[in-house]
């Protein structure tokens, strides 16, 4: 009986253990739908298919990559520190841009509010993990979306996931927005791999800017 009760007790602590694996350094790939406004639906050329996240620690790195531009959001949730970094080789510069807290409120005014309802049970793999599915709510715009989590691993937020609260677990499939634009991300693979410091820093080439500088040079206000 004892020997039952701790093979039993040694399965259920390995399974935990798996169900809460721990990344901590990586790379992850999502392939990436826009929604984007009818006024700019011609333009879903320069946008790209694919959308990389490189992390470390708490530390991350979303580099979205177009015909034009690359942008490289990086974001740690421990010290809530987020930083933009854009590169336009067509005309030759980068620009850095730390967000202060006067940013991130204004900002805050902006951003969707969502809020995530479990949808029954329905469970399902995708790219290796399970998966459990939600119905998600953009509380503004009033849209609803289905959106799907695992709890099979732990992955520090970047600035696609962090819409999303982590004790729903790891966003597989899901919707996200960048500047405004809405889109869904379907995740491809994480890989675990060694990520350089420097990809969570801009380069002294890049130079400094504020927020509302960058608004003024893009038409915004």
């Amino acid at each position: 009986m004892k020997t039952i009760l701790l093979s039993i007790t040694l399965l259920f602590a390995t399974n935990l253990l798996y169900a809460q694996k721990k990344i901590t350094e990586g790379t992850i790939s999502y392939v990436a739908e826009w929604d984007l406004p009818a006024e700019m639906k011609e333009m879903v050329g320069y946008f790209p298919s694919e959308i990389k996240v490189y992390f470390r620690g708490d530390s991350s790195s979303t580099r979205i990559q177009s015909t034009m531009y690359l942008s490289n959001s990086v974001l740690n949730a421990r010290t809530n520190f987020e930083q933009l970094l854009i590169d336009i080789p067509f005309i030759g510069k980068k620009y850095s841009i730390t967000m202060t807290p006067e940013d991130k409120k204004k900002m805050a005014e902006k951003l969707p509010k969502i809020e995530l309802l479990r949808a029954g049970t329905e469970t399902k793999m995708m790219a290796g993990y399970k998966v459990y599915k939600y119905t998600g709510l953009e509380k503004i715009s009033n849209r609803r979306f289905d959106a799907w989590f695992t709890t099979d691993i732990e992955v520090p937020a970047n600035s696609l996931t962090h819409f999303y609260d982590i004790s729903y677990g790891f966003p597989v499939e899901f919707v996200s927005y960048a500047n405004g634009i809405s889109l869904k991300l379907t995740l491809k693979e994480i890989k675990t791999e060694t990520v350089p410091p420097n990809s969570f820093v801009g380069g002294k080439d890049y130079e400094a800017i504020t927020l509302d500088q960058l608004q003024k040079m893009s038409g915004g206000n």
